[in-house]
């Protein structure tokens, strides 16, 4: 019972299944890291970054939002993230990123224009989109290091 089965599921599509090691999520009460063996659990998740351990390498995913599951099966720790979107570093479009932020901020600018629905959206679209650029950021970062590394 050392390892973990993920499946991460958004209404546009499903993530391949896959057997990891551990599995980090931001909920609301916190950010979690599930082990092989963890308590069965139902969370709320909150946009955020989630690190998969796989292999001995880290995959890094933006999540905004949803829910997890976390129970055994068959002496396995079972981790279904149902998402309402997901997305892989490698996938993060920094630019649009950007341009998201820019829009949300130019919105919030006007807040005493937004209803109050209005207004949760664009705080929740610039949480978003701040998450996405930190990710990508960061991926960038991990890129220019490793190829650092290899040149030596």
């Amino acid at each position: 019972m050392n390892q973990i089965h993920l499946q991460i599921v958004t209404p546009e599509k499903t993530f391949p299944a896959r057997t990891v090691s551990s599995v980090s999520l931001f909920t609301e009460l916190g950010q979690i890291t599930v082990l092989p063996g963890h308590a069965a659990l139902v969370s709320s998740l909150v946009p955020g970054e989630a690190e998969v351990q796989e292999g001995g390498q880290a995959s890094t995913f933006h999540v905004a939002g949803g829910f997890v599951k976390v129970t055994q099966k068959n002496g396995m720790t079972d981790i279904v993230v149902l998402a309402d979107a997901a997305e892989h570093a490698d996938e993060i479009d920094e630019v649009r990123a950007r341009a998201a932020e820019q829009r949300a901020r130019e919105q919030l600018a006007s807040a005493e224009k937004l209803s109050e629905e209005e207004y949760a959206l664009a705080t929740a679209a610039l949480e978003r989109s701040l998450t996405r650029i930190r990710i990508a950021r960061k991926r960038a970062s991990h890129k220019k290091t490793f190829s650092d590394d290899e040149r030596k």
